[in-house]
């Protein structure tokens, strides 16, 4: 019997890319234009996943006129650094690229769903590299953000791939919840901006320590469910 496509989807920030520095940085630059009290390094990282809209709300005490706002002056700004002479580099998890070779190396598609910009994401995966070991990607100006199942369910219906047979990995209960309503296997990791006992109790089915055992823990988990069929 013919094996089918199966696909293994990727969060951005704080599962592939180490970009919380210039998530900071430019959030902080970005309230400061607004004349907006500037929130702390930690209140920002812990909302990095939430999608720009989302989190201004938070950084406002729910007010919308003034999160609108502060959202556009991120999004200007972060347009403006990724678009200019010297764009951010940020790095690259430890084993992020080569994951990504193993996987397809092993006939697994590959894609990347983000609450990132589309500018944003496509400066970092093109100037690492990572662009051409991709199927696919999705980002908050493709599709309603995360937690909503739309980035998902998108590339699976691009790329013919039926849930069973697709599994997200990420760093943050967002993640998690996208997975869930998406209905398809969600698989944390250690070193993002959520804790891991905060993704268990989200369904991960595991959470990584490192990118080297993922491609085998994907490996297993699709023989299972052949094993169910």
């Amino acid at each position: 019997m013919e094996t089918p496509l199966r696909l293994v989807l990727f969060d951005f920030d704080g599962t592939l890319c180490d970009s919380a520095a210039t998530i900071i940085r430019i959030m902080q630059h970005a309230c400061q234009a607004c004349e907006l009290p500037i929130p702390d390094a930690g209140k920002i990282r812990g909302n990095i996943g939430h999608g720009i809209g989302h989190s201004a709300l938070n950084y406002v005490d729910g007010d919308a006129k003034k999160a609108a706002a502060l959202a556009d002056m991120y999004r200007t700004l972060s347009r403006d650094e990724y678009l200019g002479g010297n764009p951010p580099l940020d790095p690259l998890f430890d084993g992020a690229t080569s994951v990504l070779q193993s996987l397809s190396a092993r006939g697994y598609l590959t894609g990347i769903v983000t609450n990132k910009s589309r500018t944003g994401l496509k400066s970092l995966i093109e100037r690492h590299g990572l662009d051409r070991l991709l199927d696919i990607s999705l980002t908050a100006d493709d599709c309603p953000v995360k937690p909503a199942p739309d980035m998902a369910m998108a590339a699976m219906n691009r790329l013919g791939v039926d849930k069973a047979n697709t599994l997200l990995v990420g760093d943050t209960e967002i993640d998690a919840g996208c997975a869930a309503n998406a209905g398809i296997g969600f698989v944390g990791v250690s070193w993002g901006y959520h804790r891991p006992d905060v993704l268990r109790e989200c369904g991960a089915l595991t959470i990584l320590q490192d990118f080297d055992s993922l491609s085998d823990i994907v490996d297993g988990h699709f023989a299972a469910l052949s094993g169910q069929e």
